[in-house]
Protein backbone atom coordinates (compact mmCIF):
# COMPACT_ATOMS: atom_id res chain seq x y z
CA UNK A 1 0.00 0.00 0.00
CA UNK A 2 2.79 2.39 0.87
CA UNK A 3 4.59 1.36 -2.24
CA UNK A 4 1.40 1.94 -4.25
CA UNK A 5 1.20 5.54 -3.08
CA UNK A 6 4.92 6.26 -3.21
CA UNK A 7 5.36 6.25 -7.00
CA UNK A 8 2.52 8.74 -7.76
CA UNK A 9 3.81 11.04 -5.06
CA UNK A 10 7.28 11.16 -6.58
CA UNK A 11 5.74 11.66 -10.01
CA UNK A 12 3.62 14.51 -8.75
CA UNK A 13 6.62 16.20 -7.16
CA UNK A 14 8.58 15.93 -10.38
CA UNK A 15 5.68 17.39 -12.32
CA UNK A 16 5.30 20.20 -9.80
CA UNK A 17 9.02 20.95 -9.92
CA UNK A 18 8.94 21.05 -13.69
CA UNK A 19 5.96 23.39 -13.65
CA UNK A 20 7.56 25.76 -11.16
CA UNK A 21 10.74 25.90 -13.21
CA UNK A 22 8.80 26.77 -16.33
CA UNK A 23 6.90 29.50 -14.50
CA UNK A 24 10.08 30.96 -13.05
CA UNK A 25 11.74 30.90 -16.45
CA UNK A 26 8.76 32.67 -18.03
CA UNK A 27 8.76 35.35 -15.33
CA UNK A 28 12.50 35.95 -15.68
CA UNK A 29 12.41 35.98 -19.48
CA UNK A 30 9.39 38.28 -19.75
CA UNK A 31 10.76 40.63 -17.11
CA UNK A 32 14.17 40.74 -18.81
CA UNK A 33 12.71 41.49 -22.24
CA UNK A 34 10.28 44.08 -20.86
CA UNK A 35 12.86 46.00 -18.85
CA UNK A 36 15.60 45.84 -21.50
CA UNK A 37 13.26 47.30 -24.13
CA UNK A 38 12.68 50.47 -22.10
CA UNK A 39 14.93 53.45 -21.37
CA UNK A 40 17.58 53.73 -20.13
CA UNK A 41 18.52 50.28 -21.51
CA UNK A 42 17.01 50.97 -24.94
CA UNK A 43 17.13 47.52 -26.51
CA UNK A 44 14.12 48.42 -28.64
CA UNK A 45 14.12 45.08 -30.49
CA UNK A 46 13.22 43.25 -27.26
CA UNK A 47 9.71 44.67 -27.52
CA UNK A 48 9.15 42.76 -30.80
CA UNK A 49 9.33 39.40 -29.02
CA UNK A 50 8.46 40.52 -25.49
CA UNK A 51 5.34 38.40 -25.09
CA UNK A 52 6.14 35.59 -27.54
CA UNK A 53 7.26 33.12 -24.81
CA UNK A 54 4.18 33.94 -22.73
CA UNK A 55 1.86 33.47 -25.72
CA UNK A 56 3.43 30.11 -26.56
CA UNK A 57 2.96 29.02 -22.96
CA UNK A 58 -0.67 30.16 -22.95
CA UNK A 59 -1.15 28.03 -26.07
CA UNK A 60 -0.94 25.00 -23.78
CA UNK A 61 -4.06 26.22 -21.89
CA UNK A 62 -2.52 26.51 -18.41
CA UNK A 63 -4.91 26.77 -15.47
CA UNK A 64 -6.03 30.19 -14.29
CA UNK A 65 -4.02 30.00 -11.09
CA UNK A 66 -0.81 29.53 -13.04
CA UNK A 67 -1.75 32.35 -15.39
CA UNK A 68 -2.33 34.64 -12.40
CA UNK A 69 1.01 33.82 -10.79
CA UNK A 70 3.07 34.15 -13.97
CA UNK A 71 1.26 37.24 -15.23
CA UNK A 72 1.26 39.12 -11.94
CA UNK A 73 4.88 38.31 -11.10
CA UNK A 74 6.15 39.18 -14.58
CA UNK A 75 4.40 42.54 -14.59
CA UNK A 76 5.22 43.40 -10.97
CA UNK A 77 8.95 42.74 -11.27
CA UNK A 78 9.07 44.53 -14.61
CA UNK A 79 7.51 47.69 -13.21
CA UNK A 80 9.60 47.44 -10.05
CA UNK A 81 12.84 47.37 -12.06
CA UNK A 82 11.65 50.13 -14.38
CA UNK A 83 10.90 52.31 -11.34
CA UNK A 84 13.99 51.35 -9.35
CA UNK A 85 15.04 55.02 -9.29
CA UNK A 86 11.79 55.96 -7.54
CA UNK A 87 13.05 54.37 -4.34
CA UNK A 88 15.12 57.51 -3.71
CA UNK A 89 11.83 59.20 -2.89
CA UNK A 90 9.73 56.37 -1.48
CA UNK A 91 10.36 52.63 -1.10
CA UNK A 92 6.77 51.79 -0.18
CA UNK A 93 5.38 53.98 -2.95
CA UNK A 94 7.56 52.20 -5.52
CA UNK A 95 6.23 48.80 -4.44
CA UNK A 96 2.60 49.96 -4.32
CA UNK A 97 2.81 51.63 -7.74
CA UNK A 98 4.45 48.57 -9.31
CA UNK A 99 1.82 46.28 -7.82
CA UNK A 100 -1.00 48.53 -8.97
CA UNK A 101 0.24 48.73 -12.57
CA UNK A 102 0.79 44.97 -12.62
CA UNK A 103 -2.97 44.41 -12.40
CA UNK A 104 -3.53 46.13 -15.76
CA UNK A 105 -1.11 43.69 -17.38
CA UNK A 106 -2.80 40.83 -15.53
CA UNK A 107 -6.19 41.86 -16.92
CA UNK A 108 -4.72 41.71 -20.43
CA UNK A 109 -3.16 38.30 -19.78
CA UNK A 110 -6.56 37.01 -18.60
CA UNK A 111 -8.02 38.20 -21.90
CA UNK A 112 -5.22 36.44 -23.76
CA UNK A 113 -5.79 33.22 -21.82
CA UNK A 114 -9.42 33.23 -22.88
CA UNK A 115 -8.77 34.09 -26.52
CA UNK A 116 -5.47 32.55 -27.48
CA UNK A 117 -5.99 28.76 -27.17
CA UNK A 118 -9.22 29.11 -29.16
CA UNK A 119 -7.54 31.18 -31.89
CA UNK A 120 -5.04 28.43 -32.61
CA UNK A 121 -7.80 26.24 -33.98
CA UNK A 122 -9.05 28.92 -36.39
CA UNK A 123 -8.20 29.80 -39.96
CA UNK A 124 -5.90 32.60 -41.05
CA UNK A 125 -8.53 35.36 -41.15
CA UNK A 126 -9.87 34.47 -37.70
CA UNK A 127 -6.35 34.25 -36.24
CA UNK A 128 -5.44 37.64 -37.68
CA UNK A 129 -8.57 39.27 -36.32
CA UNK A 130 -7.98 37.59 -32.98
CA UNK A 131 -4.47 39.06 -32.89
CA UNK A 132 -5.95 42.48 -33.63
CA UNK A 133 -8.35 41.96 -30.72
CA UNK A 134 -5.53 41.05 -28.34
CA UNK A 135 -3.58 44.14 -29.42
CA UNK A 136 -6.69 46.28 -29.05
CA UNK A 137 -7.23 45.07 -25.49
CA UNK A 138 -3.67 46.08 -24.57
CA UNK A 139 -4.13 49.58 -25.98
CA UNK A 140 -7.41 50.10 -24.15
CA UNK A 141 -5.82 49.13 -20.84
CA UNK A 142 -2.89 51.49 -21.50
CA UNK A 143 -5.36 54.30 -22.09
CA UNK A 144 -7.46 53.33 -19.08
CA UNK A 145 -4.59 53.51 -16.59
CA UNK A 146 -3.74 57.04 -17.75
CA UNK A 147 -7.10 58.17 -16.30
CA UNK A 148 -7.86 55.73 -13.47
CA UNK A 149 -7.15 56.73 -9.86
CA UNK A 150 -4.72 59.65 -10.23
CA UNK A 151 -3.51 58.77 -13.71
CA UNK A 152 -0.44 56.60 -14.41
CA UNK A 153 0.34 56.97 -18.13
CA UNK A 154 4.08 56.41 -17.83
CA UNK A 155 5.97 53.85 -19.92
CA UNK A 156 3.47 52.74 -22.54
CA UNK A 157 4.89 49.96 -24.68
CA UNK A 158 5.48 52.55 -27.42
CA UNK A 159 8.14 54.12 -25.20
CA UNK A 160 10.49 51.27 -26.12
CA UNK A 161 10.73 52.76 -29.64
CA UNK A 162 11.59 56.31 -28.61
CA UNK A 163 14.93 56.08 -30.43
CA UNK A 164 13.30 54.58 -33.54
CA UNK A 165 11.68 57.50 -35.44
CA UNK A 166 10.80 55.18 -38.32
CA UNK A 167 8.39 53.26 -36.10
CA UNK A 168 7.01 56.32 -34.31
CA UNK A 169 5.51 58.22 -37.26
CA UNK A 170 2.15 56.45 -37.06
CA UNK A 171 1.69 58.32 -33.75
CA UNK A 172 0.77 61.46 -35.72
CA UNK A 173 -2.50 59.68 -36.62
CA UNK A 174 -3.14 57.25 -33.78
CA UNK A 175 -1.16 58.69 -30.91
CA UNK A 176 1.56 56.59 -29.29
CA UNK A 177 -1.15 53.95 -28.78
CA UNK A 178 -0.72 53.00 -32.44
CA UNK A 179 2.89 51.99 -31.80
CA UNK A 180 1.88 49.91 -28.78
CA UNK A 181 -0.81 48.28 -30.92
CA UNK A 182 1.69 47.36 -33.62
CA UNK A 183 4.15 45.84 -31.13
CA UNK A 184 1.51 43.60 -29.54
CA UNK A 185 0.14 42.59 -32.95
CA UNK A 186 3.67 41.76 -34.14
CA UNK A 187 4.24 39.66 -31.01
CA UNK A 188 1.03 37.76 -31.75
CA UNK A 189 2.03 37.11 -35.36
CA UNK A 190 5.46 35.81 -34.36
CA UNK A 191 3.96 33.60 -31.65
CA UNK A 192 1.44 32.15 -34.13
CA UNK A 193 4.25 31.53 -36.61
CA UNK A 194 6.32 29.69 -34.01
CA UNK A 195 3.29 27.65 -32.95
CA UNK A 196 2.61 26.57 -36.54
CA UNK A 197 6.26 25.77 -37.07
CA UNK A 198 6.38 23.59 -33.95
CA UNK A 199 3.06 21.98 -34.80
CA UNK A 200 4.28 21.01 -38.27
CA UNK A 201 7.83 20.14 -37.24
CA UNK A 202 7.62 16.67 -38.77
CA UNK A 203 6.61 18.01 -42.17
CA UNK A 204 9.70 18.48 -44.35
CA UNK A 205 7.96 20.53 -47.02
CA UNK A 206 8.47 23.99 -48.46
CA UNK A 207 4.95 24.99 -47.36
CA UNK A 208 6.00 24.51 -43.73
CA UNK A 209 8.24 27.57 -44.01
CA UNK A 210 5.71 29.66 -45.88
CA UNK A 211 3.96 30.94 -42.79
CA UNK A 212 1.18 33.45 -43.41
CA UNK A 213 1.19 34.64 -39.78
CA UNK A 214 4.88 35.54 -39.99
CA UNK A 215 4.47 37.46 -43.22
CA UNK A 216 1.48 39.29 -41.79
CA UNK A 217 3.70 40.57 -38.97
CA UNK A 218 6.42 41.54 -41.44
CA UNK A 219 3.80 43.25 -43.58
CA UNK A 220 2.67 45.40 -40.65
CA UNK A 221 6.30 46.41 -40.09
CA UNK A 222 6.69 47.36 -43.76
CA UNK A 223 3.54 49.45 -43.44
CA UNK A 224 5.21 51.53 -40.73
CA UNK A 225 8.25 52.00 -43.00
CA UNK A 226 5.92 53.21 -45.75
CA UNK A 227 4.27 55.71 -43.37
CA UNK A 228 7.72 56.97 -42.38
CA UNK A 229 8.72 57.55 -46.01
CA UNK A 230 5.50 59.43 -46.66
CA UNK A 231 6.15 61.66 -43.62
CA UNK A 232 9.55 62.88 -44.82
CA UNK A 233 8.98 66.55 -45.73
CA UNK A 234 10.04 67.93 -49.10
CA UNK A 235 12.45 70.85 -49.23
CA UNK A 236 12.97 70.69 -45.49
CA UNK A 237 15.63 73.39 -45.43
CA UNK A 238 13.36 75.82 -47.24
CA UNK A 239 10.43 75.28 -44.89
CA UNK A 240 12.06 76.04 -41.55
CA UNK A 241 12.12 78.91 -39.16
CA UNK A 242 14.87 78.84 -36.57
CA UNK A 243 16.00 80.45 -33.34
CA UNK A 244 18.80 79.86 -30.85
CA UNK A 245 18.25 78.79 -27.25
CA UNK A 246 20.59 78.45 -24.30
CA UNK A 247 20.19 75.92 -21.50
CA UNK A 248 21.42 76.32 -17.95
CA UNK A 249 21.55 73.09 -15.97
CA UNK A 250 22.28 74.05 -12.35
CA UNK A 251 22.29 70.51 -10.89
CA UNK A 252 20.92 71.62 -7.51
CA UNK A 253 20.50 69.03 -4.77
CA UNK A 254 16.80 68.20 -4.32
CA UNK A 255 16.83 68.01 -0.53
CA UNK A 256 17.15 71.79 -0.43
CA UNK A 257 14.39 72.31 -2.97
CA UNK A 258 12.20 74.36 -0.67
CA UNK A 259 14.82 75.59 1.80
CA UNK A 260 14.58 79.42 1.80
CA UNK A 261 18.05 79.68 3.31
CA UNK A 262 19.44 78.00 0.20
CA UNK A 263 18.05 80.65 -2.11
CA UNK A 264 21.08 82.94 -1.93
CA UNK A 265 23.34 79.95 -2.66
CA UNK A 266 21.24 79.06 -5.68
CA UNK A 267 21.25 82.61 -6.99
CA UNK A 268 25.04 82.66 -6.73
CA UNK A 269 25.31 79.46 -8.78
CA UNK A 270 22.89 80.82 -11.37
CA UNK A 271 24.83 84.06 -11.59
CA UNK A 272 28.03 82.14 -12.39
CA UNK A 273 26.26 80.12 -15.09
CA UNK A 274 24.60 83.24 -16.53
CA UNK A 275 28.01 84.87 -16.93
CA UNK A 276 29.21 81.81 -18.83
CA UNK A 277 26.15 81.52 -21.00
CA UNK A 278 26.40 85.25 -21.75
CA UNK A 279 29.39 84.45 -23.94
CA UNK A 280 27.14 82.42 -26.25
CA UNK A 281 24.77 83.57 -28.97
CA UNK A 282 21.12 82.83 -28.22
CA UNK A 283 17.64 84.31 -28.50
CA UNK A 284 16.21 82.98 -25.22
CA UNK A 285 17.44 81.27 -22.07
CA UNK A 286 15.65 78.19 -20.69
CA UNK A 287 15.72 77.18 -17.01
CA UNK A 288 14.38 74.03 -15.30
CA UNK A 289 11.53 73.46 -12.85
CA UNK A 290 11.52 75.42 -9.55
CA UNK A 291 15.04 76.68 -10.22
CA UNK A 292 15.06 78.85 -7.08
CA UNK A 293 13.95 78.04 -3.55
CA UNK A 294 12.02 81.29 -3.23
CA UNK A 295 9.23 82.12 -5.70
CA UNK A 296 9.93 84.42 -8.63
CA UNK A 297 6.43 85.81 -8.12
CA UNK A 298 6.12 86.65 -4.44
CA UNK A 299 9.76 87.28 -3.47
CA UNK A 300 11.31 90.64 -4.40
CA UNK A 301 14.98 89.58 -4.27
CA UNK A 302 14.41 86.61 -6.56
CA UNK A 303 12.36 88.68 -8.98
CA UNK A 304 14.98 91.45 -9.06
CA UNK A 305 17.70 88.89 -9.76
CA UNK A 306 15.97 87.52 -12.85
CA UNK A 307 14.87 90.88 -14.21
CA UNK A 308 18.41 92.25 -13.85
CA UNK A 309 19.91 89.33 -15.70
CA UNK A 310 17.29 89.46 -18.47
CA UNK A 311 18.42 93.05 -19.04
CA UNK A 312 22.08 92.06 -18.85
CA UNK A 313 21.69 89.24 -21.36
CA UNK A 314 19.28 91.25 -23.53
CA UNK A 315 17.24 88.08 -23.99
CA UNK A 316 14.01 86.80 -22.47
CA UNK A 317 14.30 84.11 -19.81
CA UNK A 318 11.80 81.24 -19.73
CA UNK A 319 12.03 79.69 -16.30
CA UNK A 320 10.42 76.93 -14.39
CA UNK A 321 9.64 78.47 -11.01
CA UNK A 322 6.98 79.00 -8.36
CA UNK A 323 4.50 81.71 -7.48
CA UNK A 324 3.17 82.61 -4.05
CA UNK A 325 0.15 84.84 -4.16
CA UNK A 326 0.32 87.57 -1.49
CA UNK A 327 -2.03 87.21 1.50
CA UNK A 328 -2.71 83.60 0.48
CA UNK A 329 -1.38 80.17 1.34
CA UNK A 330 -1.74 79.09 -2.29
CA UNK A 331 1.33 78.22 -4.33
CA UNK A 332 1.67 77.58 -8.05
CA UNK A 333 4.32 75.54 -9.81
CA UNK A 334 4.73 76.77 -13.34
CA UNK A 335 6.66 78.49 -16.12
CA UNK A 336 7.38 82.22 -16.14
CA UNK A 337 8.62 84.63 -18.80
CA UNK A 338 11.01 87.42 -17.81
CA UNK A 339 11.69 89.80 -20.70
CA UNK A 340 14.61 92.20 -21.05
CA UNK A 341 12.33 95.24 -21.40
CA UNK A 342 9.15 94.65 -19.39
CA UNK A 343 10.41 92.23 -16.73
CA UNK A 344 8.21 89.48 -15.29
CA UNK A 345 5.06 88.67 -17.26
CA UNK A 346 2.28 88.27 -14.68
CA UNK A 347 0.42 85.93 -17.04
CA UNK A 348 2.27 82.69 -16.29
CA UNK A 349 1.62 79.00 -16.92
CA UNK A 350 0.43 77.08 -13.85
CA UNK A 351 0.94 73.34 -13.77
CA UNK A 352 -2.28 71.51 -14.70
CA UNK A 353 -1.50 68.00 -13.41
CA UNK A 354 -0.03 68.02 -9.90
CA UNK A 355 1.90 65.12 -8.39
CA UNK A 356 -0.33 63.34 -5.83
CA UNK A 357 1.14 63.22 -2.32
CA UNK A 358 3.96 65.45 -3.53
CA UNK A 359 2.34 68.73 -4.54
CA UNK A 360 -1.08 67.97 -3.09
CA UNK A 361 -2.84 65.34 -1.01
CA UNK A 362 -5.74 63.81 -2.96
CA UNK A 363 -9.15 62.90 -1.63
CA UNK A 364 -9.85 61.02 0.62
CA UNK A 365 -6.38 61.13 2.15
CA UNK A 366 -6.43 64.90 2.65
CA UNK A 367 -8.93 64.77 5.47
CA UNK A 368 -7.27 61.74 7.03
CA UNK A 369 -3.83 63.32 7.15
CA UNK A 370 -5.25 66.60 8.38
CA UNK A 371 -6.95 64.86 11.29
CA UNK A 372 -3.54 63.51 12.35
CA UNK A 373 -1.95 66.93 12.00
CA UNK A 374 0.28 65.89 9.10
CA UNK A 375 1.67 68.50 6.72
CA UNK A 376 -0.09 68.70 3.40
CA UNK A 377 0.88 70.01 -0.03
CA UNK A 378 -0.60 73.41 -0.76
CA UNK A 379 -0.03 73.76 -4.51
CA UNK A 380 -3.02 74.70 -6.64
CA UNK A 381 -3.38 73.35 -10.14
CA UNK A 382 -3.80 75.58 -13.13
CA UNK A 383 -6.87 75.46 -15.34
CA UNK A 384 -5.58 77.24 -18.45
CA UNK A 385 -3.18 76.55 -21.33
CA UNK A 386 -1.53 79.95 -20.75
CA UNK A 387 0.52 79.89 -23.93
CA UNK A 388 3.59 82.13 -23.73
CA UNK A 389 4.33 84.22 -26.88
CA UNK A 390 8.04 84.57 -27.68
CA UNK A 391 9.48 86.78 -30.45
CA UNK A 392 12.73 85.10 -31.42
CA UNK A 393 14.95 85.79 -34.43
CA UNK A 394 12.24 87.90 -36.04
CA UNK A 395 9.52 85.26 -35.67
CA UNK A 396 6.79 84.90 -33.07
CA UNK A 397 6.25 81.47 -31.52
CA UNK A 398 3.63 80.38 -29.01
CA UNK A 399 5.23 78.21 -26.33
CA UNK A 400 3.07 75.55 -24.70
CA UNK A 401 4.46 74.64 -21.29
CA UNK A 402 4.60 71.34 -19.43
CA UNK A 403 6.08 71.00 -15.94
CA UNK A 404 7.62 67.95 -14.33
CA UNK A 405 5.87 64.74 -15.44
CA UNK A 406 3.13 66.50 -17.44
CA UNK A 407 4.75 65.40 -20.70
CA UNK A 408 3.77 61.83 -19.81
CA UNK A 409 0.10 62.78 -20.31
CA UNK A 410 -0.79 62.85 -24.03
CA UNK A 411 -3.91 64.95 -23.47
CA UNK A 412 -1.99 67.87 -21.92
CA UNK A 413 0.44 68.29 -24.82
CA UNK A 414 -2.40 67.81 -27.31
CA UNK A 415 -4.51 70.48 -25.59
CA UNK A 416 -1.61 72.96 -25.78
CA UNK A 417 -1.06 72.36 -29.50
CA UNK A 418 -4.80 72.40 -30.15
CA UNK A 419 -4.83 75.80 -28.44
CA UNK A 420 -2.15 77.14 -30.78
CA UNK A 421 1.26 76.12 -29.42
CA UNK A 422 4.07 76.13 -32.00
CA UNK A 423 6.66 74.75 -29.59
CA UNK A 424 6.38 72.62 -26.45
CA UNK A 425 8.63 73.42 -23.49
CA UNK A 426 9.17 70.97 -20.61
CA UNK A 427 10.68 72.30 -17.37
CA UNK A 428 11.54 69.47 -15.01
CA UNK A 429 13.67 68.35 -12.09
CA UNK A 430 14.77 64.71 -12.05
CA UNK A 431 17.50 65.25 -9.44
CA UNK A 432 15.26 63.54 -6.90
CA UNK A 433 15.92 60.17 -8.52
CA UNK A 434 19.71 60.03 -8.70
CA UNK A 435 21.62 58.97 -11.80
CA UNK A 436 19.96 55.61 -12.45
CA UNK A 437 18.14 56.48 -15.65
CA UNK A 438 15.12 58.46 -14.49
CA UNK A 439 16.12 61.45 -16.64
CA UNK A 440 16.36 59.29 -19.79
CA UNK A 441 13.13 57.48 -18.87
CA UNK A 442 11.32 60.78 -18.45
CA UNK A 443 12.75 62.46 -21.56
CA UNK A 444 11.69 59.55 -23.76
CA UNK A 445 8.04 60.52 -23.23
CA UNK A 446 8.71 63.91 -24.81
CA UNK A 447 9.65 62.10 -28.02
CA UNK A 448 6.17 60.60 -28.19
CA UNK A 449 4.55 63.99 -27.60
CA UNK A 450 6.66 65.56 -30.38
CA UNK A 451 5.59 63.04 -33.03
CA UNK A 452 1.94 62.93 -31.92
CA UNK A 453 1.51 66.68 -32.33
CA UNK A 454 4.22 67.45 -34.93
CA UNK A 455 5.81 70.03 -32.67
CA UNK A 456 9.41 70.34 -31.47
CA UNK A 457 9.86 69.74 -27.75
CA UNK A 458 12.43 71.68 -25.73
CA UNK A 459 13.45 70.26 -22.34
CA UNK A 460 15.30 71.94 -19.48
CA UNK A 461 16.26 69.65 -16.59
CA UNK A 462 17.85 70.57 -13.30
CA UNK A 463 20.16 67.56 -13.18
CA UNK A 464 20.04 65.93 -16.57
CA UNK A 465 18.56 65.74 -20.04
CA UNK A 466 18.36 69.28 -21.30
CA UNK A 467 17.97 69.47 -25.07
CA UNK A 468 15.40 69.30 -27.85
CA UNK A 469 13.51 66.84 -30.06
CA UNK A 470 12.21 67.71 -33.52
CA UNK A 471 8.66 67.24 -34.81
CA UNK A 472 9.53 63.78 -36.18
CA UNK A 473 10.83 62.43 -32.89
CA UNK A 474 14.55 62.67 -33.57
CA UNK A 475 16.71 63.91 -30.70
CA UNK A 476 18.64 66.86 -32.12
CA UNK A 477 20.63 68.03 -29.11
CA UNK A 478 21.43 66.89 -25.56
CA UNK A 479 23.46 69.00 -23.15
CA UNK A 480 26.42 66.91 -21.98
CA UNK A 481 29.82 67.45 -20.41
CA UNK A 482 33.22 66.42 -21.79
CA UNK A 483 32.56 62.79 -20.78
CA UNK A 484 29.17 62.75 -22.59
CA UNK A 485 27.35 62.59 -19.26
CA UNK A 486 24.06 64.43 -18.77
CA UNK A 487 24.53 64.61 -14.99
CA UNK A 488 26.55 67.78 -14.46
CA UNK A 489 26.35 71.52 -13.81
CA UNK A 490 26.80 73.63 -16.91
CA UNK A 491 25.27 75.40 -19.88
CA UNK A 492 25.12 75.29 -23.65
CA UNK A 493 23.30 76.61 -26.70
CA UNK A 494 21.81 75.16 -29.87
CA UNK A 495 19.60 76.09 -32.82
CA UNK A 496 15.93 75.07 -32.88
CA UNK A 497 14.19 74.46 -36.21
CA UNK A 498 10.42 74.76 -36.58
CA UNK A 499 8.85 73.25 -39.68
CA UNK A 500 6.48 75.85 -41.12
CA UNK A 501 4.41 73.28 -43.02
CA UNK A 502 3.47 71.70 -39.68
CA UNK A 503 3.38 74.82 -37.49
CA UNK A 504 0.59 76.14 -39.69
CA UNK A 505 -1.56 73.03 -39.24
CA UNK A 506 -2.19 70.18 -36.83
CA UNK A 507 -1.68 66.45 -36.97
CA UNK A 508 -4.62 64.09 -37.29
CA UNK A 509 -4.08 62.96 -33.70
CA UNK A 510 -4.07 66.53 -32.41
CA UNK A 511 -7.37 67.21 -34.14
CA UNK A 512 -9.11 63.90 -33.40
CA UNK A 513 -7.58 62.82 -30.10
CA UNK A 514 -7.84 59.23 -28.85
CA UNK A 515 -10.14 57.96 -31.60
CA UNK A 516 -7.87 54.95 -32.10
CA UNK A 517 -8.52 53.81 -28.52
CA UNK A 518 -12.22 53.52 -29.38
CA UNK A 519 -11.37 51.42 -32.43
CA UNK A 520 -9.16 49.18 -30.28
CA UNK A 521 -11.92 48.70 -27.72
CA UNK A 522 -14.35 47.78 -30.50
CA UNK A 523 -11.88 45.22 -31.90
CA UNK A 524 -11.32 43.71 -28.45
CA UNK A 525 -15.05 43.40 -27.71
CA UNK A 526 -15.87 42.05 -31.16
CA UNK A 527 -13.16 39.42 -30.92
CA UNK A 528 -14.35 38.42 -27.47
CA UNK A 529 -17.97 38.08 -28.60
CA UNK A 530 -17.02 36.05 -31.65
CA UNK A 531 -14.98 33.63 -29.57
CA UNK A 532 -17.73 33.48 -26.95
CA UNK A 533 -20.33 32.68 -29.62
CA UNK A 534 -18.09 30.06 -31.13
CA UNK A 535 -17.59 28.47 -27.71
CA UNK A 536 -21.34 28.44 -27.12
CA UNK A 537 -22.00 26.82 -30.47
CA UNK A 538 -19.36 24.20 -29.76
CA UNK A 539 -20.97 23.44 -26.40
CA UNK A 540 -24.40 23.05 -28.02
CA UNK A 541 -22.99 20.73 -30.68
CA UNK A 542 -21.25 18.59 -28.09
CA UNK A 543 -24.46 18.35 -26.05
CA UNK A 544 -26.45 17.33 -29.13
CA UNK A 545 -23.86 14.70 -29.96
CA UNK A 546 -23.98 13.26 -26.44
CA UNK A 547 -27.79 13.13 -26.57
CA UNK A 548 -27.69 11.25 -29.85
CA UNK A 549 -25.25 8.72 -28.49
CA UNK A 550 -27.34 8.16 -25.36
CA UNK A 551 -30.46 7.63 -27.46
Amino acid sequence: MRGGHYAPTISSLKTMKHSVLIKCFLVLLTTGLWVSSMPPYNVAESAYVLFVPLLLWVSTSPNWKSVTVVGLCSAFFSWLLLFVWLRHVTYIGTIILSFYLAFYALAWIYFVRFMWPRLLKKGYVARTFGSLSVAGAWVFLEWLRSYMIYGTPMAPLALSQWQRPVILQVSAWTGAYGVSFFLIFFNCCIALAFFRLIQNRREMTVSRWFNTDFYTGVGSLLLLFFIFIQCIPNNLNNERESFDVAFVQPNFQPLKEWDPFANSERLAVLETEFRRVGLLDFDTLLLPEAVTANPVLGDYDTLHFFESWAQELQSPILSGNTAHIEDSLVWYNGVFKISATSGLDLAFYAKRRLVPFGEYVPFPFDGLLKSFGAAQGSFKKGDSLSLIPMTLNGHTFAFGSLVCYEDMFPDLARASVLGGADVLFVATNDAWYGEEGAAHFHAAHSTLRAVENRRPVLRSGNAGWSGWIDAFGKVRFILTDSTQSIYFRGSGATTIHVNKSWSQRKSFYTERGDWFVGVCLLMALTGYLIILKTKHQATVSESSLCSSINS
